[in-house]
């Protein structure tokens, strides 16, 4: 199943920088030889410089609903409000385009990468790669969405036609 661009087989080199690939490999750590990790195995301490692109999903397998428990400040800057707390279905732009996404990760229960823009934003021109990792309290089921989150802002500002503000 593809949504957007998900890519559910890619390598660490297909990750586009390394802060992507940094997430990944700690993710893999976690995981170890078990098919996903718990929450309780991420120690924020140990990725300190990457939590800003770190945002924590939980899944509420009774209602198929999604909470944002935590919302990296690298996701706030981009999309220009945080909505830490809210839960997906509260946000309806972002639930169209996001929750297959968040489906495929809790029925396929593995990661994957995506890209794409911020539709669903003020800043819809600002694309991004999100990598999307399970985690699993039981090991079998998952219960939360992490995610690896990376946005292309640009780099210089917008040119001004100052002829046309006259």
């Amino acid at each position: 199943m593809i949504v957007n661009s998900l890519k559910s087989n890619f390598l660490m080199e297909d990750l586009p920088n390394n802060i992507l690939q940094k997430i990944y490999q700690y993710w893999l750590g976690m995981k170890g030889d078990r098919l996903m990790p718990s929450r309780a195995d991420l120690d924020p301490t140990e990725i300190a410089g990457l939590l800003q692109y770190i945002s924590l999903i939980d899944v509420d397998t009774n209602t198929s609903r999604y909470k944002m428990r935590l919302i990296g400040t690298e996701t706030v800057k981009a999309m220009g409000i945080d909505v830490t707390g809210k839960y997906l279905d509260e946000m309806p732009q972002a639930e169209v385009l996001l929750k297959k996404n968040y489906d495929w990760l809790v029925q396929e229960k593995k990661p994957y990468v995506n890209f794409d823009r911020l539709k669903w934003s003020s800043k819809s021109y600002l694309e991004y790669y999100a990598l999307g990792l399970p985690l699993s309290e039981n090991g079998e089921d998952v219960n939360m969405l992490m995610f690896g989150m990376y946005y292309q802002f640009p780099v210089e500002k917008r040119t001004r036609f100052y002829a046309l503000e006259k």
